[in-house]
């Protein structure tokens, strides 16, 4: 069983489900619109909470490489216009399937900040390129 600590940092984009995310959106746009996807394929983003700094590497193939200190998880992602969309796999058991963050307005390189009622502020950076949580 994973510490709360943890198995919050393994699911970045999971804590940000209560601030940025909707309803899952159906699966029916692929990794090559515009938008969401155009802004993360290739990229990293980096997802920093009160546990810490957390990567998360968006591979054009669809794949999800997120780490968290020591921590590895992977899965796939999908874009709807400005959604990026992200599931873990396996999906562990209190978690919901996937997860939306919008990206409406976000540009590579820029800073900014949510909240989370579990995780207080939140802070992400997309950057260009493969990176590590160490950066």
């Amino acid at each position: 069983m994973l510490k709360k600590p943890l198995a919050c940092a393994s699911m970045a984009l999971a804590c940000v489900a209560c601030v940025a995310c909707t309803v899952p959106a159906a699966r029916t746009t692929d990794n090559t619109s515009h938008g969401a996807a155009s802004l993360v394929s290739g990229n990293t983003m980096f997802v920093t909470n009160r546990f810490g700094p957390s990567a998360i590497y968006f591979d054009p193939s669809g794949r999800v490489r997120h780490t968290a200190g020591s921590t590895l998880s992977e899965g796939s992602w999908r874009a709807d216009k400005d959604q990026i969309c992200t599931t873990v796999d396996p999906t562990p058991e209190r978690v919901t399937p996937e997860y939306c963050l919008d990206l409406a307005g976000k540009k590579l390189g820029t800073e900014w900040t949510g909240n989370d009622p579990k995780n207080g502020k939140l802070v992400f950076l997309i950057t260009p390129g493969e990176k590590s949580a160490r950066h």
